[in-house]
């Protein structure tokens, strides 16, 4: 997904209209769907970094370079895995390994 797809996405499963994103940012409304659309990108750092923090997600996420849309939470999966057992970790690792397969394999829609 692009910045722009993301920022639409965001936008809409939060239930807002571009006029309350663009009221956060300080743009029109018209900046935002051109944002939404692909048309222009964010010049102003300070904005895409208002958008990761009201939406809750990282800034990579909204440049696409991860699909986990917050980190706070990979962190806290992290601390998890830090207290398995060594038989555990192996059997978790293995577990991905067939996710990743299972995926790698699936009819794609």
């Amino acid at each position: 997904m692009s910045f722009g797809e993301r920022i639409k996405a965001l936008r809409e499963d939060s239930d807002e209209t571009q006029k309350e994103i663009a009221d956060l940012i300080f743009v029109s409304n018209k900046v935002i769907s051109d944002y939404e659309r692909g048309i222009h990108f964010p010049r102003d750092e300070k904005a895409i970094v208002a958008l990761a923090k009201h939406f809750n997600v990282s800034t990579d996420y909204l440049f696409g370079l991860t699909d986990i849309p917050n980190y706070s939470s990979l962190s806290a999966v992290f601390s998890e895995i830090g207290s398995l057992s060594p038989q555990s970790l192996t059997q978790l690792i293995d577990y991905i390994q067939y996710l990743k397969y299972k995926d790698k394999n699936a009819p794609q829609k």
